[in-house]
């Protein structure tokens, strides 16, 4: 009778380990900001925080304190067994670039822009361009879980060579930069 229960639990389907369907998903967060007031009127470009998904569903965390400061806050952890095949799964549904971006037309928009990189071995890499309240509930998950919801600690970061990648990647984007700022030379003057 013993024998028979521990062949039947050892029948049993046994949980899979999932990994990731790509080598690596970044989720990253930039900005461009107006030059300092001395300085030449050009927009700086950088880098405002990133998360790094790997194949083993480690996630690598960093997030700027500061638009000007060179400490981020730092985490890593490991997504739970019970997430992974649903990651997973949504990431298999957007395997071409694609944009989630405000679509109505002309507005003011001073938040960060964000990117979802998608690598594999020996091809392109797939590129998500958004802002989270456009993305697609799914996607968004996937955005809040990683990203925006991540527990934060305060550490200066280590993950310089990743922020020096993510800079050459986007700062030949082609987006449509704003106006540069013009001195004002308007004179008020009494009716």
């Amino acid at each position: 009778m013993i024998f028979l229960l521990i062949a039947f639990c050892s029948c049993k389907k046994q949980n899979e380990i999932v990994t990731l369907p790509m080598d690596k998903l970044y989720i990253l967060e930039y900005r461009y900001t107006l030059p300092e007031e001395h300085e030449e009127l050009r927009y700086k470009f950088y880098v405002g925080g990133f998360c790094e998904l790997d194949k083993d569903f480690s996630v690598k965390y960093a997030r700027r304190l500061f638009y000007n400061s060179n400490d981020f806050y730092n985490s890593e952890d490991i997504v739970p067994d019970s997430l992974r095949s649903e990651i997973s799964n949504i990431l298999l549904k957007y395997q071409a670039d694609t944009t989630f971006l405000y679509q109505g037309g002309l507005r003011i928009y001073d938040g960060s822009k964000y990117r979802f990189i998608i690598q594999k071995y020996n091809q392109k890499d797939v590129t998500i361009k958004f802002e989270p309240k456009f993305l697609p509930e799914d996607l968004k998950f996937v955005y809040s879980y990683l990203y925006e919801d991540r527990e934060k600690t305060e550490d200066i970061s280590t993950y310089n060579e990743l922020l020096e990648m993510f800079e050459n990647q986007v700062k030949d984007d082609t987006l449509e930069f704003p106006p540069p700022e013009l001195k004002s030379t308007v004179k008020f003057t009494l009716p």
